[in-house]
């Protein structure tokens, strides 16, 4: 049985898969890290992972949308993940099972290439430019750097990112604030910015919903992949 290395870029994004994987019993073969919200942390995750024995690697979490008819709880497919003049391609029969895999489900999935940037693409310019760019759907900061390893070690690669804040979406100051570098949230901090900045409320709040309905779809996929997907 292949080892499976997964990466994500924020706690509640492995949380997920590993209460799924607990649920189902998974074998030793599967490896869940939180690298944290950056490529040079998910490189070395990356790294770190297929040292330690993983055959294949899947980047796993949350995405931003680069065009508005591109919603949140949406999965994007990606085929390419694009850093401007580079691209790692994702391994195609590992696609081509993923959509055996998922049948008909329950959530919205798209077609699309996914864009790299780091630091995050904060507003609908940034997005835009990102778009016109690299005709992506979707951006992360974590998938290309764990593509890039896989590509350099030679293993199959997959993305597996739901849409969470819209193309047309700001991701407010007290947003980022809260993120820490381990990938978990501090709940403090984005009350001390927001105290700062009130005028984010609305915006955290409807970022709150997005996220929400990125969290049931990345469970919804959990679900659906461990049976289908992981066991390899």
């Amino acid at each position: 049985m292949t080892r499976l290395g997964i990466v994500t870029g924020m706690q509640f994004e492995a949380d997920i898969l590993m209460a799924e994987l607990a649920k189902a019993g998974a074998p030793d073969s599967i490896a869940v890290a939180c690298a944290g919200p950056s490529y040079r942390a998910a490189k070395r995750t990356a790294a770190r992972l297929v040292d330690d024995g993983s055959e294949a690697l899947i980047s796993f979490g949350i995405a931003g949308a680069l065009i508005e008819s591109v919603k949140s709880g949406t999965l994007l497919i990606a085929g390419q993940v694009i850093n401007w003049n580079d691209t790692v391609e994702t391994d195609p029969t590992w696609m081509a099972r993923m959509r055996l895999g998922l049948g008909q489900p329950r959530f919205p999935t798209e077609t699309g290439n996914l864009a790299h940037s780091d630091p995050p693409a904060v507003s609908p310019a940034d997005k835009r430019a990102l778009h016109v760019k690299t005709k992506a759907l979707g951006v992360d900061m974590e998938s290309f750097g764990v593509g890039e390893i896989a590509r350099d070690r030679g293993v199959p690669f997959l993305t597996l990112r739901v849409v969470a804040d819209g193309a047309t979406r700001i991701l407010p100051t007290a947003a980022l604030d809260a993120t820490n570098a381990d990938g978990s949230v501090s709940t403090a901090r984005a009350l001390t910015t927001l105290a700062l900045r009130p005028w984010e409320l609305g915006d955290m709040v409807r970022l709150g919903i997005q996220t929400g309905a990125a969290r049931r779809t990345l469970r919804n996929l959990a679900l659906l992949g461990v049976p289908r997907l992981f066991f390899m």
